[in-house]
């Protein structure tokens, strides 16, 4: 088998994780443990490490828990401090600053990242109005004096400054390897679209969470590269297991409408030509799942919960195809799964040439304990000796 994006993944240091370390890594990443043992924080460990520089991708990683609230509850440079490593010694709301320090081998380029932010203040002015005019770096009393000279009001705002570091490694032997140091500075009340974008060394991901199906955002354009990458069908396969009477999907304007805004549609035997939203959570949920797929072609996959809205009937052949697409597409798979079934689903759907590995993660006195288990042992504690091993 050629080598893998990431053949191991540590996380010294990513919220609350501690020594988290996943060595040889499978085609196939299998997340088990108990509830708040860290599972979903090393998927957006991932997601932060396979986009370092990417500012406008850590805050989409940031607010993804709060997917399902329609108004996001958490300020969002808050968000962003919650995604580093704290000083458990301090409060909350005495803490200043935090910590990311990730590594990891294989293909990919980027073998260490270190991050960390700094609370900073600095004062805004506004007008009689409230209407600001103009923002200041940093506090000082004989500014504060030539504003108010100036006709204007001003307040603190707070802001954070980014520091990261990367070692990389060149994929070409006669080339060293780099140390790429960049800082950031972001404040709130301010735009912060400028972050955005795909920003170098990257690694192509793509992230289903429990939530994220529910959303038509951005539907549209992955069915679309789905059809232009010929995947169509296949995604259709994969929307059989859920339901045999799905025959099409198609990109269509609701007769009627007002609006110049188009909608998946799905062509079913029984119900006709209907719209995605009349369908039921599961079957959203694996044509988002089907769709990401096509975008991570040559990346990594993350899905968070995978069993969710699955019917336990479906688990197996679902993830048959899933299973048979990775290996395909060349997309590294990492999931999680509160699931016994979803666990039996994946060993029965898989063969020792499918390179499934789970990883048991285990919070351990300020430390992250990890056990792993390759498909042929995990098959025998299931099939054979009936074990539990999520936890």
């Amino acid at each position: 088998m050629s080598q893998k994006n990431l053949e191991s993944f540590t996380i010294h240091s990513f919220r609350g994780i501690r020594g988290l370390e996943l060595k040889e890594l499978g085609q196939i990443n299998l997340l088990v443990g108990v509830n708040n043992s860290g599972k979903t924080s090393v998927l957006e460990a991932l997601s932060v490490y396979c986009h370092p520089l990417d500012i406008g991708a850590w805050l989409s990683i940031a607010r993804q828990r709060e997917q399902g609230f329609r108004i996001s509850r958490t300020p969002l440079l808050n968000s962003l401090e919650w995604l580093f490593a704290r000083d458990a010694t301090i409060g909350s709301e005495g803490q200043k600053s935090g910590s990311i320090h990730i590594s990891s081998n294989g293909c990919y380029t980027v073998r260490k990242m270190n991050a960390s932010y700094e609370v900073i203040e600095g004062i805004y002015v506004f007008d009689k109005q409230r209407r600001p005019i103009g923002f200041y770096d940093s506090v000082a009393s004989s500014e504060d004096e030539q504003l108010n000279e100036e006709g204007g009001l001003s307040g603190t705002r707070k802001g954070l400054e980014l520091k990261i570091n990367l070692d990389t490694l060149s994929l070409d032997n006669l080339v060293p390897g780099q140390n790429i140091a960049v800082d950031f500075q972001l404040w709130e009340n301010e735009r912060l679209f400028k972050f955005s974008g795909r920003k170098n060394p990257s690694l192509l991901t793509s992230s289903v969470t429990p939530a994220s199906h529910r959303s038509e955002i951005g539907q549209l354009r992955l069915l679309s590269d789905a059809r232009l990458h010929d995947f169509k069908g296949d995604v259709l396969v994969l929307l059989r297991q859920m339901d045999p009477s799905i025959s099409d999907l198609e990109i269509l304007l609701a007769p009627g409408s007002m609006s110049s805004n188009f909608n998946i549609f799905i062509q079913h035997d029984e119900l006709g030509l209907a719209p995605l939203s009349t369908f039921g959570d599961g079957v959203r949920r694996l044509l988002h799942i089907a769709l990401q797929l096509a975008a991570a072609k040559g990346g990594i996959l993350m899905i968070d919960e995978i069993e969710s809205t699955i019917h336990t009937e479906a688990l197996q052949n679902s993830f048959r195809v899933l299973i048979k697409w990775c290996n395909q597409m060349d997309i590294q798979l990492f999931a999680t799964t509160h699931s016994l079934e979803a666990v039996d689903a994946l060993i029965a759907g898989t063969t020792i040439e499918s390179d499934l590995v789970l990883y048991r993660i285990e919070p351990k006195s300020g430390q992250t304990r990890v056990i792993r288990h390759a498909w042929d042992r995990l098959k025998r504690l299931r099939e054979d000796l009936g074990q539990e091993v999520r936890w």
